[in-house]
Formats: structure tokens, sequence, C-alpha cells
């Protein structure tokens, strides 16, 4: 039996344990906290090899008889959990980790109650990869040798604790895929269907290697990933976004099965289907409303570690299988770059033309050296994959921080007009806000707003410092560890610093509403002398209430960025390089640095809700400008799909290692749609410099009519920043604004 022959029993299946899910872990729970009771003296390791221990001896494993793969265990997760809950997460729960969420939570709280920023307090809970290279090198009786080795060198009682922590880790990590095995054979005894027995008797065989030893077949590696990333979720209570790089990682165990005729083409494809459609089926993500996807990603494309482009059968068959059977999630992002094969532009672009939109376009001519620039060597640059939405992580050597602190762009600007609002928060915090309103000319306005940007971020950093400080205490992470380059070697928690990499990210949004804010100000507070300063300050408090004339000027005589004027071209590459240099640079606590990124998620909608007028004419309350896309204010005739490629030209976006986000929608249907044109917005895209790329081909009237009658477009999938949805899910504010951009168009 294949994919599609079974797909209704497959997602059957999954609905009847999902829907059931979670399972009770507190009778667990409360021994756990009576054995940390009764040692007091025990350290977070040893807490957390207790932890291993009692999950992988008594939750429960599940193996479907409609899926070939194994990998789902009973922690009490949510359905829609992304990885950081159940019992994994116990650590986190005992009164430290309380108290320290309630020391984060007291400092952001009031940020983000005016739309300013948010934020959480110890390492970012998602958004990781595992070191798929390094298992798939080793197996992990190959990594428990290199701990043992490491241990026996010396080391101090820290160190000492720490690799036997992982060590417990990777041998719980084996026992559950020992009873995944010894469910297969209970479940054999009394299957009758005799495709189903196959299955069972290949999951049972498989289990039993891997992932113990290295794969040796294109099975065990795919099986390999998905054990490893969701039993290691499960056992850390941290999630995990990321399945790798799989075209570069299976590109040889396809091959050499197919040279041993141990596979064909067809079979792979069919592995990969169900592979790639866990995700969609297991989080219910036809129904799941306001449900931001499962968070999960895979890439394709890019290069190796020596710079060779990848493109080959794998790539063609996981875009095939999106294609095919009109998977949402994991999240399909693609790494081009100007050396890539005219055969991987044209099938991105095909791809797109479907209106699917699931797919992110990174491009690797921008990102690679924008990572490298941060001092990382440019073999590691190379591995990176997209670790959730958009942000993007070195496979195997890097453990970042990049979805844990939003700052809104204007929210900062409105401070500086509005400054006695702040007073307060400012003294707790340490800073001081320079008052816009005393500028004498543009250059001091604009120098005034740079200063509070860096008073802001200096602050948010401090506070976030004190309690990722804490981090090993919080919930030490050894059997991730374990896959992370350097981490054995130095004996230290990615959670300490013990990765090869260990940034954070400061997460800018409403860059594009700030550009043109700045520029309004500048043009008709200093250039043409229509009114004060103080006189804007109060038409932004009064949101315009009166000021309809004004506002319309604004909104129609004042260029904005994407737009083709010189002046604005110039004036948004200086503002996208001096907010850059202004969010970059802060050393974190686990021997990193913090850099910039403009990929945002919905803190788009979230400040816009929340924060007051701006002015480029936008009223309070209204969402601010997506990733590093045009406002809403900008587009239409002045701002089309050219004029927003070309306004990429002057921006040098290697300044955004974490990655800048384009959005670009296409009124159009899918029949309309052009796969010669998307093509060429592609390459235009990798030519001007731009860093991701987003497009969704959408229909304006399709969206109208699906907002007011979801019935009659179940399938109709919109990208939203970070992650693709089907429409009817979604909220109706977010609803509104792609409906508004796919109009503007």
């Amino acid at each position: 039996m294949g994919f599609r022959e079974e797909r209704t029993a497959f997602e059957r299946e999954f609905e009847a344990c999902y829907s059931t899910l979670p399972n009770d872990v507190t009778v667990m729970r409360s021994r756990l906290d009576a054995e940390s009771a009764a040692n007091p003296e025990w350290t977070p390791y040893r807490l957390k090899t207790l932890l291993y221990e009692t999950i992988a001896r008594e939750c429960p494993v599940k193996v479907f008889r409609h899926f070939p793969f194994f990998y789902e265990i009973g922690v009490g997760k949510q359905r829609t959990d992304l990885g950081a809950g159940g019992i994994g997460a116990w650590l986190k729960e005992q009164p430290f980790g309380r108290e320290l969420a309630a020391v984060g939570s007291a400092f952001w709280r009031p940020y983000s109650e005016c739309g300013l920023s948010h934020g959480w307090a110890v390492l970012d809970d998602n958004h990781h990869s595992l070191g798929y290279d390094n298992v798939f090198r080793a197996g992990l009786t190959g990594l428990v040798a290199e701990a043992r080795a490491r241990l026996e060198r010396g080391c101090s009682t820290e160190e000492q604790a720490f690799l036997e922590a992982m060590i417990a880790g990777l041998s719980a990590q084996m026992h559950l895929a020992t009873r995944f095995a010894d469910e297969a054979r209970g479940m054999l005894l009394v299957e009758t269907d005799p495709a189903v027995k196959a299955r069972l008797a290949r999951i049972a065989a498989t289990a039993e290697r891997v992932p113990a030893f290295p794969p040796e077949t294109f099975f065990e590696a795919l099986a390999t990933i998905l054990f490893m990333r969701e039993t290691t979720q499960a056992l850390e209570g941290n999630g995990i976004s990321v399945y790798g790089h799989l075209d570069r990682i299976l590109i040889p165990f396809y091959e050499n099965d197919i040279a041993e005729s141990r596979l064909t083409r067809d079979e792979a494809k069919d592995l990969l289907a169900f592979f790639l459609a866990r995700c969609d089926a297991a989080f219910g993500m036809r129904e799941a409303r306001n449900h931001v996807g499962t968070n999960t990603t895979v890439v394709i494309g890019g290069c190796d570690v020596n710079g060779v482009p990848v493109f080959n059968e794998i790539t063609r068959m996981i875009l095939d299988v999106y294609r095919e059977h009109a998977l949402v999630d994991p999240k399909l992002n693609a790494r081009v770059s100007s050396g890539h094969q005219e055969e991987f532009f044209r099938l991105l672009a095909e791809f797109s033309s479907t209106g699917s939109n699931v797919l992110s376009i990174f491009n690797d001519d921008v990102i690679i050296p924008a990572n490298a620039r941060m001092g990382k060597a440019v073999r590691d640059c190379r591995l990176y994959v997209g670790g959730g939405c958009q942000e993007n992580v070195l496979e195997n050597t890097e453990i970042n921080s990049r979805a844990t602190m939003y700052m809104s762009l204007p929210g900062v600007l409105l401070m500086g007009f509005f400054p006695e609002r702040w007073d307060e928060l400012a003294r707790r915090d340490g800073f001081v806000i320079v008052p816009l309103d005393a500028a004498r000319t543009s250059e001091e306005f604009y120098a005034a707003f740079l200063r509070n940007l860096r008073a802001v971020i200096g602050a948010h950093v401090a506070a976030r410092n004190r309690t990722e400080a804490e981090g090993t205490r919080y919930n030490p992470c050894p059997l991730h560890s374990a896959t992370i380059s350097d981490c054995i070697e130095r004996a230290r928690d990615m959670m300490a610093g013990g990765a090869r990499y260990s940034f954070g990210s400061v997460s800018l949004a409403g860059i594009s509403t700030l550009i043109d804010s700045l520029y309004a100000v500048k043009m008709v507070v200093f250039e043409q002398k229509r009114l004060s300063l103080a006189r804007f300050r109060d038409i932004l408090a009064a949101d315009f209430e009166g000021e309809e004339a004004f506002r319309q000027y604004i909104i129609n005589r004042i260029p904005k960025f994407g737009h083709g004027d010189p002046g604005m071209r110039e004036f948004s590459a200086r503002v996208f390089a001096d907010v850059a240099r202004a969010a970059s640079g802060y050393p974190n606590t686990r021997g990193g640095t913090y850099e910039a990124s403009l990929f945002s998620f919905r803190s788009f909608a979230d400040f816009g809700r929340r924060g007051g007028a701006t002015p480029d004419g936008r009223h309070a309350g209204e969402h601010l400008s997506p990733g590093m896309s045009p406002s809403q204010l900008a587009l239409g005739r002045e701002c089309n799909v050219t004029q927003v490629l070309r306004a990429l030209e002057p921006v040098d976006m290697t300044d955004y290692p974490v990655v800048a986000v384009l959005d670009v929608k296409m009124p159009l249907s899918p029949e309309q749609a052009d796969p010669s044109v998307l093509e060429s917005v592609v390459r235009c895209f990798v030519d001007y410099g731009g860093s991701v790329l987003q497009i969704n081909v959408v229909d304006p009237s399709a969206l109208v009519d699906a907002r007011e009658h979801p019935e009659r477009h179940p399938d109709l999938v919109v990208r939203v920043s970070g992650y693709s949805a089907y429409f009817r899910t979604l909220s109706p504010d977010i609803q509104q604004e792609v409906v508004a951009r796919a109009l503007a168009r």
C-alpha cells in the first residue's frame, strides 16, 4: 500500500490518536517532585538524568498501523504543542523555573501591553536544529563513546555531571528505540493484514539498529531523523523545529539504495510523502483555529560544506510531494543562489504558481556571507537551515536564541514623541529617553531616534542576560547537546555556551513603517516646513482626528519604501544599515552576541493593534509593516512587484544574518499565474540581494469570498509572515491583513 491509497486510513488513525491526547502524567510528575524534594543536593543535571530515565521507562510509546516510522511518546503534551511541553518540561516547572518565568514576565509585561516589545526569559524554547550529521556519523553509541572518552581525560565536577547526564540521555533514547521495536513485535502477534505486518516487521528491525548505530539505508535515515527530532523534544522539553537539510542529507542513502536495487524512486517518494504529511495530520492543521503551524521546517537546495550547489532527485521528489498532496506543514524552505541550475529555479516557480503558498526562498548569496561576517567559519555557514519561521541556524554547530526578543521600531519612535509616558519604565530599567521634539534639524531628529533605539535595546538585552544566565539551572539539555559540535569536547551544555556558536537575536518589527514615518517627518517638518514637531506630536496623540486632509497628503504625496523615489531609496538604505548596527553586537551570556533580524512573525499585527498612530499616516491599532515588506500604505500603483524588488538594490542585507523577510503577494489565481514571471521574480530577488522571499499567489476575489463563505474555500492556503495556514482557520484581523494586501496590488 502506498501513501495515496492509504492516506485516508493514515489520517483517521492519527486523528483517533491525537484527539485524545494528552495522556495523564500527574502521577509521574508527583513522583518526580517527591524524589527531587527528598534530594535537595541534586544538581539540575542529576534531576535531568532522573527525568530521562523516567520518561524512557514509563511513558507509553505508540506505533501506527498506517505509518511506516516510529516516534510518538506519550509525555502529556497538547496536540498543538510545538515541543516545549509535557513531562519533558518538568524541570522548568520547578519553583526556580516558575520564579525565573515570573521575573521575565514582570519585565516584559508593561512593554507588551503598550505594543513596544515582548519576549521570554531564558533560551529560546524552540527554533533549534539537531546535529543530524553528527548522529549519522557516529550513531548514539558513538556519541556515548565520545562522551566517555572525554570523561576519562579529566573534568571538573560540573563537567562530569554534564557528561554523565548526556550519557544517561543517550542511553534513555536508545532504550526508547528498543521499546518501539518491542511494541511493533507485540502488534505483529495479532495483525492479520499482510501489508501492515510487513510494515511492523520493518519498524521492529529498524528500531533495533537506529539511532543506536549510523543509518545505512534511505529508510533508516528517514526513521533516524524523525525519531531523533521527536524523542529529543520529548525528553528535553525543548522545541526542535528543524527536520534538516533533507536533500543534502538523504541523497547518498538514496543513490546507494538505488544502486543496490533495495529501493525504487516511487518507493522513496512514497516514504517522503508519509514523512512530510505527518505534521499536518498530527497537528490537525485543517481544523486548528488561530494556530500558527507546527513550527517544523525542511530545507532543500543550498550547498554542501564545500560550497557545491545541492539539487538532486530528492529535491525534485520533495517538491512533487508538496504539490501532489497539498501539504501545508512542514514549512518548505528552498535555498537558492546565483550558482544553482536553471531547472531548480523553474521548478520553484512552477511550484509557487500552484498557489500552495508554503514556500520560503532563502538567498545563499546573502545569508552565508552575512553569517560569516559575524565570525563564523564559512564551512559552517554553508550548512544553515531555516529554524522555525525563517530564522536561520547553522546545522550541527549553532544553538541560537532567535525568537526571544521582538521589538517594534515604530514603537521606539513614538517613545521619543511621548517620553513622559515612559518615565517610570525608563527609570526602572536604567535608560534615558531623548525627546524628539527638541530636534532642530532632521539629522538631530534621526540621531535622537537612534540613541533611543540603542538605549531601549541595551536595557532589554541586560534584562534578558540576567535570566538567560540561569539557563542550565532552568533546563539543561545534555541530550540535545550531544548532537551539537564542540559540546562534548568542551564538556559544556548548550544552555551554557557549549556549542561552537551561541548567538541571539533582536527581532525588529515594522521597519518599513519606521522608514516611511521618519521620511514623512523629514519632509513635512524639516524640508517643507508644513508644521512643527510639537504640532505633529499633537496630531499623532489625536490619531489624526480632524486632520484627514493632512493624513492623505502624507499617504499620497510623501514617498514610501518600495517606491522608486531616489531620495527614499537612499534614505531607506541608510535606515536599514543604522538599525542593524543599533541591534547588533551586544554580548549574551553564552559566549555569543546578538544579531539583527527582520522576520518578526506575528509581531507586526500584535504591536500594531496596541500601538499609537505613526507619522506615515497609519492610524492607531492598524498593523505595522511585516518583515521588511513595504507598509500597507505604500502598496498600489507606485509600489508594484518590480519596484519592491528594485528597492532591495541599495540595501545591504548582509547586515541581517538572521534574515530579513520580504512578502510578495501576486493578485492572481493559480490558473492565471505564469511560472516564467515568478521565475523572473525569484531571479531578480537574488540579483538585487534580497535575504528571504515569500510569494503568495492569491486571487483577491477568492479571499474576499472566503472571508464571508469559508465553506466554499476549504483548501485555500495563504502565507502569513512566518507560517502558512488554511485561510478559514485564521483570526479575522489576520484575514483582513491578507485581503487588504492582495487588493492593494
